[in-house]
């Protein structure tokens, strides 16, 4: 936190303060926030650090209000802007969070709280370019950031930058060999780079680090796959079905990556002639997606390896669809139904 104030509270008051929100006595915090204010009512330190609490005790409106008025006492002071944006982002409010960083950035061109909360900021919103003019200043002032390499380095993934993001994403990795996260991502990297093996130690690396990371388990399958090693994407893609973290409520984003596993799990089990599951797992994505016709080609095949082809090829023939010609309209294809 940064002294601006002319008037402040002593060295072992503040450090009170912090040892009761650090040993976690929240509401000996608050009150010691509020009796220290009653002293030093313009101290922003101690008005910042009433949000800070009042946001660890779950109570976003009353921290609301303490970081706002923190603001009318103290427009300058860069760590309320900061405090503020984080609490923003975490009510949905985005655009206005990024205002908030962007202030604390415009104090403190050297706050490297502010720039990586930015930098991630704008790349949640597929701002890469944008988001790279920050990360880079965060690395370069903090040299021993994992989390700071690690959205420097999908920024440039994004970008294409690929070389430069796997120098990146083995320095978050070699900082904090622990970092599951990375290790998937690099491995991403690496698939993209047509780097299947590394790629596939990469994503190992990450489930033994987290033994319940579906996507993990989702994206080895694949390079499973990509390897020929059918029984290994069979053991993968059930895995990551089994543990199966996506929620009703997770995003789009999600919704497609489950949809695409109980795809790539029904692909290889067709392989395996394992018909019945199959079937089973594309009847699983359509309910995820009722909306992607191509599943029912999917289903058809596997209607048809069960032995009813009639039933089979309707399935594929509503999925692709028939030719229609009409005089006035021409030659079409129509999708969802049956000649």
């Amino acid at each position: 936190m940064r002294n601006s104030e002319t008037k402040t509270p002593s060295k072992s008051e503040v450090e009170l303060l912090f040892n009761l929100y650090n040993s976690g006595n929240l509401l000996e915090a608050e009150n010691h926030c509020k009796k220290l204010l009653n002293t030093y009512p313009d101290s922003a330190l101690v008005s910042n650090m009433l949000g800070v609490v009042f946001l660890a005790q779950g109570k976003p409106t009353q921290a609301l209000a303490a970081y706002e008025n923190t603001i009318q006492t103290n427009p300058d002071y860069p760590d309320v802007y900061n405090n503020l944006g984080i609490l923003l982002n975490s009510l949905g409010q985005f655009d206005e969070a990024i205002e908030k960083f962007t202030k604390a950035v415009e104090l403190d061109p050297d706050f490297g709280d502010a720039l990586n909360n930015l930098g991630a900021m704008l790349q949640n919103q597929d701002q890469h370019e944008r988001a790279l003019i920050h990360l880079s200043k965060v690395v370069a002032l903090n040299s021993n950031n994992p989390l700071a390499y690690f959205n420097y380095a999908n920024s440039l993934k994004a970008t294409g930058k690929n070389d430069a993001a796997l120098e990146n994403y083995n320095k978050a990795v070699n900082l904090q060999p622990s970092f599951s996260l990375a290790f998937n991502n690099r491995g991403n990297l690496l698939e993209s780079m047509a780097r299947y093996e590394e790629s596939k130690r990469s994503y190992t690396r990450s489930i033994e680090l987290d033994p319940s990371h579906a996507r993990a388990y989702s994206n080895r399958g694949i390079v499973e796959k990509k390897l020929a090693n059918y029984p290994g994407a069979r053991r993968d893609f059930s895995k990551a079905v089994e543990l199966d973290p996506w929620r009703l409520e997770d995003s789009k984003e999600d919704s497609n990556l489950k949809f695409r596993l109980h795809i790539n799990l029904g692909d290889i089990q067709m392989y395996f002639r394992e018909y019945d599951k199959a079937l089973a797992a594309y009847d699983r994505a359509a309910e995820i997606d009722p909306d992607a016709l191509d599943v029912l080609a999917f289903k058809g095949n596997a209607v048809a390896g069960l032995g009813n082809l009639r039933e089979g090829l309707q399935l594929r023939q509503e999925s692709f669809g028939f030719i229609s010609f009409d005089i006035s309209k021409g030659v079409s294809i129509i999708h969802g139904q049956t000649k």
